[in-house]
């Protein structure tokens, strides 16, 4: 099986069951808005469900038993196939090719690296490869056109040198001691 074509809400739901077999609620709980990944990329309730169901359908997952419900019916427990598995492996290990995705791809992946206890060093040195390319590419057309366009693509390098900043936080960050507070 190569890389499934997913939208980004499936990979991010993907992922959460392949960390461990999960129900739609829960997965709808850290997705909820100002949760722990919501915080950063909201996935309505309702793209969580739809998002199973289209899972299910490219065989990603499969139900694997049902939980009693507090206040309602039975929640369908999903698992991710071993192929699942090894695809979100492979995605997030995998740098964004558009810087537009930095925003939401590239953090999304980091915070799934991080809640697996992953370092971020790798993802972070591929993707300042993309960023580099992508720098080079911009700055290469800088003074060229209208004025317009220069105040484009300048602000298109703008872009490129705050992601370099960000990658930066994210690995002074990583290697640093967890601050005890309390």
């Amino acid at each position: 099986m190569g890389k499934p074509d997913l939208p980004l809400a499936e990979w991010i739901v993907l992922a959460l069951i392949a960390e461990r077999p999960s129900h739609g609620f829960a997965i709808a709980a850290l997705t909820a808005e100002g949760a722990e990944i919501g915080e950063f990329w909201y996935i309505s309730r309702p793209m969580v469900y739809r998002s199973i169901t289209r899972l299910v359908e490219r065989e990603l997952i499969t139900p694997v038993g049902a939980e009693e419900g507090n206040r309602g019916p039975q929640r369908m427990i999903y698992a991710a196939t071993r192929s699942a598995k090894m695809a979100v492996s492979r995605w997030l290990s995998e740098p964004v090719v558009q810087l537009f995705d930095v925003r939401a791809e590239l953090t999304s992946k980091l915070l799934l690296l991080h809640r697996r206890d992953g370092s971020p060093a790798r993802l972070v040195e591929r993707q300042r490869v993309v960023i580099d390319e992508i720098e080079e590419s911009l700055a290469a057309k800088e003074n060229a056109g209208n004025y317009l366009t220069r105040a484009i693509y300048a602000w298109r390098l703008e872009h490129v040198r705050a992601a370099r900043r960000f990658l930066d936080a994210v690995v002074v960050d990583s290697t640093r001691p967890a601050v005890k507070t309390g």
